[in-house]
């Protein structure tokens, strides 16, 4: 039976969470619980009298160009030790993301642990997000020129107010609730924070670390900021921390490639390689997402070129795992599409119009920007004449999408 979460599961949803190792059964687990869940929608599924399986929804906003529309991000799907490959898990978090677009979120996202398991559900790959270590002396930034503010967990409340209103580009997201940022505050042992605030008392850009042993690497887990300036700044921070500490690990800064900020950066590499503070350069696409309300979704494009229409035949693989009684009929069926300087999709059929034929993991894929219609057109379900493949991606050039916000 799948229901929503009530205070009554808790203690059965944090032995979940031991039992999946997200937690080791210290003091605190209740109190990360607590902000873990807060704010969000979430679903268990009862088996024996026990809550068995839990997931969570957390709404907030995604920057599609330059316009805000609704999202939810999938933030937890756990399933106890009793309760494996059932298809619990699939049900669970198929009820949730119906739920998702029953309350008006256009587009969700989530992280994956491997590729291919949530596509039953309809997401597609994000981009690529590459993480390195870098020795912080290296930066090529001023010398840092003020003192920054220590930041713990008890400025929860301004670090998320931080987030929200940093440099977001096309794809950031940003969660509602401050205890999205408040448990991963406290969810990493050793980690602590640096920022700087203007001169009315406001964060205005910050770092937060999880430091390992004497010299590092140092984990950057999350950091933001507004403008350029502070971003530099920021990285006069881990320069005045070079002295003892010998490498920080981060991923490249929205909308810049960390490469370029460092002296030397390939002598570093030759030199760090197969020690403890290799380079260790690691690119994934680990985040998917998948169209909600194709109608709202594809409005939102803003395209300059040749405008194109089609008919649409869209497949959305959710719908195997969505009790019959659900509200929400996923994103299945035809729509006449039109692409252009305005843009948009409405269900039914134009018979005038060439036709497109795809899944919705690959539509989520195309709009967002992660992958073309030619590439989709071979890896992917996507099918329609090459003359409209090539007329597609000549009009659908969008940034690379960048999350800039782990969940």
């Amino acid at each position: 039976m799948i229901r929503p979460f009530g205070k009554q599961d808790k203690n059965q949803c944090l032995r979940i969470l031991r039992e999946v190792g997200w937690m080791e059964g210290k003091d605190t687990d209740k109190d990360v619980f607590d902000g873990y869940i807060s704010d969000t929608t979430s679903f268990v599924t009862e088996l024996g009298g026990e809550a068995e399986v839990l997931v969570l929804t957390r709404p907030g906003q995604m920057l599609y160009q330059n316009v805000d529309l609704p999202m939810s991000a999938v933030t937890g799907v756990l399933t106890s030790r009793v309760a494996r490959m059932h298809g619990h898990a699939l049900k669970t978090t198929a009820h949730a993301i119906a739920q998702s677009a029953t309350d008006g979120a256009s587009v969700s996202f989530l992280g994956i642990f491997d590729q291919g398991y949530y596509d039953k559900l309809g997401f597609g790959n994000l981009n690529y997000v590459r993480n390195s270590t870098i020795d912080p002396a290296c930066l090529k930034v001023p010398k840092l020129t003020r003192q920054p503010t220590r930041l713990t967990k008890a400025d929860a409340e301004a670090i998320h107010k931080c987030r929200r209103n940093r440099k977001r580009i096309h794809g950031g997201c940003n969660l509602d609730g401050v205890g999205s940022t408040g448990c991963e505050l406290v969810w990493c042992e050793n980690s602590f924070g640096l920022g700087f605030e203007n001169d009315q008392g406001t964060l205005t850009h910050f770092v937060w670390f999880q430091a390992k042993s004497e010299h590092g690497p140092y984990e950057c887990l999350a950091s933001a900021w507004q403008t350029p300036e502070q971003l530099v700044e920021l990285f006069s921070v881990f320069k005045s921390l070079s002295d003892q500490v010998h490498g920080i690990r981060m991923t490249d800064p929205v909308g810049f490639q960390l490469q370029d900020f460092l002296d030397r950066p390939f002598a570093s590499i030759k030199k760090r390689k197969g020690g403890s503070y290799d380079s260790a350069t690691s690119t994934n696409a680990w985040m998917q997402c998948r169209i909600l309300d194709v109608e709202t979704c594809i409005g939102s494009m803003k395209l300059h070129g040749e405008p194109v229409a089609f008919q649409l035949e869209l497949e959305d693989p959710i719908r195997v795992f969505l009790p019959e009684t659900c509200a929400w009929e996923s994103t299945a069926g035809s729509y006449v599409v039109q692409l252009g300087e305005t843009s948009s999709a409405r269900r039914g059929v134009d018979e005038s119009l060439p036709v497109v034929s795809c899944s919705v993991n690959d539509l989520s894929r195309l709009w967002i920007g992660s992958a073309s219609a030619e590439s989709l057109s071979t890896v992917g379900t996507l099918r329609t004449s090459p003359d409209l493949l090539t007329r597609i991606d000549n009009l659908v050039t969008l940034p690379s999408p960048t999350v800039d916000w782990d969940f």
